[in-house]
């Protein structure tokens, strides 16, 4: 049974699904491949609907399940359960922009950078031009 089951249910799955993703392409992304080197040859390859399947993917396929028992157990910790819970409490809270409010501050954005980049530009040029002008250099 989880710990406050019905509560923080939303950010509970949200920070499982992350978390299982990113496990999930450690372990079929890059640790397959390192296994590869050290496995040498599929042992279940003549099976056609499994394709190439060795001792690689079987040990990241262990590693994978060990991973969602480990994340699913810390999650609901009650230190961490209270603390995602508290965060989608939170999280309900917020007043989200409207349409035309986040408009208005992507320009707002936009414009200044474009601001600084011409101050930028324009002090970058006085500035090589000075110490070329000050150093003779350049023609």
């Amino acid at each position: 049974m989880a710990y406050k089951k019905d509560q923080g249910r939303y950010v509970r799955m949200a920070a499982f699904w992350a978390l299982l993703a990113l496990v999930g392409y450690g372990c079929f992304g890059g640790f397959v491949n390192v296994l590869d080197g050290w496995t040498g040859r599929p042992w279940l390859a003549q099976f056609p609907l499994l394709g190439k399947f060795g001792m690689s993917e079987l040990i990241a396929c262990g590693v994978f399940g060990a991973a969602i028992w480990f994340i699913y157990r810390q999650l609901n910790r009650p230190k961490v359960a209270d603390l995602l819970i508290d965060t989608e409490g939170e999280l309900r809270q917020v007043v989200w922009p409207t349409g035309a409010e986040t408009m208005r501050g992507t320009v707002a954005v936009a414009v200044t950078v474009i601001v600084l980049l011409l101050f930028l530009l324009g002090t970058d040029l006085l500035l090589t031009w000075s110490i070329k002008g000050l150093l003779g250099v350049g023609g």
